[in-house]
């Protein structure tokens, strides 16, 4: 299954958003830094960008480019979100391979915290 590149960018920089590397309000590089790094073109890394800004991580400031969005609140439940749906598919998946609630439950009791 092929991921078209400028996904994979959003997902990447989605992920140091809701990581804690770039703070609420925090100006995002360039789009040409950002396009340097990926080693792509900067149209890519744009609509990207755009990707990320419909999903409400961050937001446009005309000439002064693209910040992280001010909530921190915000970025928690994006973040959840995010959780869910992992945690979600996970389960579906081991469910999928046959696992009965009770055996993962005793794959959770394994985990050391």
């Amino acid at each position: 299954m092929k991921i078209y590149p400028y996904l994979q960018i959003a997902s990447v920089l989605r992920a140091t958003i809701l990581r804690g590397d770039y703070a609420p309000g925090q100006r995002m590089p360039p789009i040409r830094a950002l396009a340097q790094r990926e080693g792509c073109n900067p149209a890519t890394v744009q609509k990207a960008l755009k990707v990320l800004e419909k999903q409400g991580f961050i937001v446009s400031r005309g000439s002064k480019g693209y910040f992280v969005i001010e909530s921190e609140q915000k970025i928690i439940e994006l973040r959840n979100q995010d959780l869910n749906t992992l945690t979600k598919m996970f389960l579906e998946k081991l469910y999928e391979l046959g696992f009965s609630n009770a055996e993962i439950v005793k794959l959770f009791d394994r985990i050391d915290t």
